[in-house]
Protein backbone atom coordinates (compact mmCIF):
# COMPACT_ATOMS: atom_id res chain seq x y z
CA UNK A 1 0.00 0.00 0.00
CA UNK A 2 1.59 3.70 -1.17
CA UNK A 3 2.04 6.62 1.37
CA UNK A 4 -0.95 8.41 -0.26
CA UNK A 5 -3.07 5.06 -0.22
CA UNK A 6 -2.40 5.15 3.83
CA UNK A 7 -3.37 8.20 3.62
CA UNK A 8 -6.71 8.27 2.08
CA UNK A 9 -7.52 4.90 4.64
CA UNK A 10 -6.55 6.65 7.30
CA UNK A 11 -8.96 9.98 6.27
CA UNK A 12 -11.88 7.59 5.41
CA UNK A 13 -11.49 5.88 8.66
CA UNK A 14 -11.02 9.27 10.73
CA UNK A 15 -14.18 10.90 8.66
CA UNK A 16 -16.24 7.73 9.39
CA UNK A 17 -15.40 8.17 13.20
CA UNK A 18 -15.25 11.25 14.09
CA UNK A 19 -19.38 12.23 14.54
CA UNK A 20 -19.25 9.00 17.15
CA UNK A 21 -16.53 10.08 18.92
CA UNK A 22 -17.78 13.96 19.10
CA UNK A 23 -21.25 12.53 19.76
CA UNK A 24 -20.42 10.19 22.72
CA UNK A 25 -18.13 13.04 24.38
CA UNK A 26 -20.98 15.72 24.02
CA UNK A 27 -23.55 13.10 25.41
CA UNK A 28 -20.90 12.68 28.61
CA UNK A 29 -20.67 16.38 28.78
CA UNK A 30 -24.05 16.98 29.31
CA UNK A 31 -25.21 13.92 30.86
CA UNK A 32 -28.56 15.64 32.24
CA UNK A 33 -29.45 16.80 28.89
CA UNK A 34 -28.65 13.27 27.38
CA UNK A 35 -30.65 11.62 29.65
CA UNK A 36 -33.92 13.90 29.21
CA UNK A 37 -33.56 14.05 26.09
CA UNK A 38 -33.35 10.31 25.34
CA UNK A 39 -36.56 9.26 28.11
CA UNK A 40 -38.30 12.01 26.26
CA UNK A 41 -37.74 10.06 22.99
CA UNK A 42 -39.35 6.97 24.37
CA UNK A 43 -41.78 8.54 26.07
CA UNK A 44 -42.82 9.28 23.05
CA UNK A 45 -42.60 5.84 21.46
CA UNK A 46 -44.26 4.66 24.02
CA UNK A 47 -47.29 6.65 23.04
CA UNK A 48 -46.94 6.03 20.10
CA UNK A 49 -47.12 2.32 20.60
CA UNK A 50 -50.43 2.52 22.64
CA UNK A 51 -52.61 -0.91 21.62
CA UNK A 52 -49.02 -2.47 20.10
CA UNK A 53 -47.77 -4.67 22.82
CA UNK A 54 -44.44 -5.37 22.32
CA UNK A 55 -43.40 -2.20 21.34
CA UNK A 56 -44.72 -0.37 24.56
CA UNK A 57 -43.32 -3.14 26.61
CA UNK A 58 -39.56 -1.96 24.71
CA UNK A 59 -40.25 1.39 25.57
CA UNK A 60 -41.50 0.93 29.16
CA UNK A 61 -38.53 -1.58 29.46
CA UNK A 62 -36.22 1.39 28.15
CA UNK A 63 -37.79 3.68 30.43
CA UNK A 64 -37.05 1.90 33.23
CA UNK A 65 -32.92 0.83 31.99
CA UNK A 66 -32.59 4.52 30.41
CA UNK A 67 -29.31 5.40 32.30
CA UNK A 68 -27.93 2.17 31.88
CA UNK A 69 -28.29 1.90 28.26
CA UNK A 70 -27.46 5.60 27.67
CA UNK A 71 -24.26 4.90 29.35
CA UNK A 72 -23.74 1.77 26.95
CA UNK A 73 -24.64 3.09 24.08
CA UNK A 74 -22.08 6.26 24.80
CA UNK A 75 -19.32 3.76 25.36
CA UNK A 76 -19.78 1.77 22.23
CA UNK A 77 -19.45 5.36 20.27
CA UNK A 78 -16.64 5.92 22.21
CA UNK A 79 -14.97 3.04 21.57
CA UNK A 80 -16.12 1.25 18.53
CA UNK A 81 -15.17 5.27 17.28
CA UNK A 82 -11.76 5.52 18.78
CA UNK A 83 -11.00 1.92 17.50
CA UNK A 84 -11.92 2.84 14.17
CA UNK A 85 -9.99 5.86 14.02
CA UNK A 86 -6.51 4.73 15.68
CA UNK A 87 -7.19 1.32 13.11
CA UNK A 88 -6.49 -0.98 16.02
CA UNK A 89 -9.36 -3.75 16.21
CA UNK A 90 -11.05 -2.20 13.33
CA UNK A 91 -13.40 -4.92 12.74
CA UNK A 92 -14.57 -5.30 16.51
CA UNK A 93 -15.07 -1.09 16.40
CA UNK A 94 -17.63 -1.66 13.34
CA UNK A 95 -19.49 -4.16 14.79
CA UNK A 96 -19.80 -1.89 18.05
CA UNK A 97 -21.05 1.30 15.66
CA UNK A 98 -23.26 -1.16 13.90
CA UNK A 99 -25.12 -2.34 17.32
CA UNK A 100 -25.34 1.36 18.16
CA UNK A 101 -26.46 2.65 14.75
CA UNK A 102 -29.57 0.30 13.85
CA UNK A 103 -31.48 0.91 17.19
CA UNK A 104 -30.65 4.33 17.15
CA UNK A 105 -31.77 5.29 13.38
CA UNK A 106 -35.21 3.33 13.82
CA UNK A 107 -35.59 5.13 17.39
CA UNK A 108 -34.57 8.48 16.52
CA UNK A 109 -35.71 8.90 12.98
CA UNK A 110 -38.87 7.52 12.74
CA UNK A 111 -39.85 9.40 9.87
CA UNK A 112 -42.46 7.33 8.69
CA UNK A 113 -44.29 8.11 11.92
CA UNK A 114 -43.96 12.07 10.94
CA UNK A 115 -45.53 14.77 8.07
CA UNK A 116 -44.16 17.52 6.27
CA UNK A 117 -40.52 19.01 6.66
CA UNK A 118 -40.23 16.85 10.37
CA UNK A 119 -40.88 13.62 7.68
CA UNK A 120 -38.33 14.95 5.28
CA UNK A 121 -35.67 16.31 8.08
CA UNK A 122 -36.25 12.75 9.87
CA UNK A 123 -35.83 10.76 6.62
CA UNK A 124 -32.29 12.69 5.58
CA UNK A 125 -30.75 11.67 8.89
CA UNK A 126 -32.12 7.79 8.32
CA UNK A 127 -30.67 7.68 5.01
CA UNK A 128 -27.62 9.09 6.41
CA UNK A 129 -27.44 6.43 9.14
CA UNK A 130 -27.52 4.47 6.56
CA UNK A 131 -25.44 5.51 4.50
CA UNK A 132 -23.04 5.64 7.36
CA UNK A 133 -23.47 1.81 7.98
CA UNK A 134 -22.79 1.01 4.92
CA UNK A 135 -19.17 2.24 5.54
CA UNK A 136 -18.95 0.22 8.79
CA UNK A 137 -20.27 -3.31 6.86
CA UNK A 138 -17.68 -2.21 4.48
CA UNK A 139 -14.76 -1.91 7.39
CA UNK A 140 -16.23 -5.13 9.03
CA UNK A 141 -15.96 -6.58 5.95
CA UNK A 142 -12.45 -5.47 4.57
CA UNK A 143 -10.54 -4.18 8.10
CA UNK A 144 -8.06 -1.31 8.47
CA UNK A 145 -6.16 -2.20 5.25
CA UNK A 146 -3.04 -3.52 4.90
CA UNK A 147 -0.10 -2.29 7.29
CA UNK A 148 0.39 1.76 6.86
CA UNK A 149 3.54 2.31 6.74
CA UNK A 150 4.36 -0.69 4.85
CA UNK A 151 7.33 -2.70 6.41
CA UNK A 152 10.59 -2.07 4.47
CA UNK A 153 10.92 -5.38 3.15
CA UNK A 154 15.07 -6.88 3.54
CA UNK A 155 17.29 -7.75 0.67
CA UNK A 156 17.34 -10.67 -0.85
CA UNK A 157 20.94 -12.32 -0.42
CA UNK A 158 22.30 -12.66 -3.70
CA UNK A 159 22.19 -16.02 -5.37
CA UNK A 160 25.41 -18.66 -5.40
Amino acid sequence: MSMIQCLVAFLGRALLSIIFISAAINKLLDWGGTLQYFNQTLSDRLAMSIGIGYMQELAEWGIAHASTLLLVGILFELIGGLLVFLGIATRLGAVLLIIFLIPTTFLFHHFWDLQGMDRQMQLTNFMKNLSILGGLLYLLAMGRGKRCPPKKSEPKPAAP
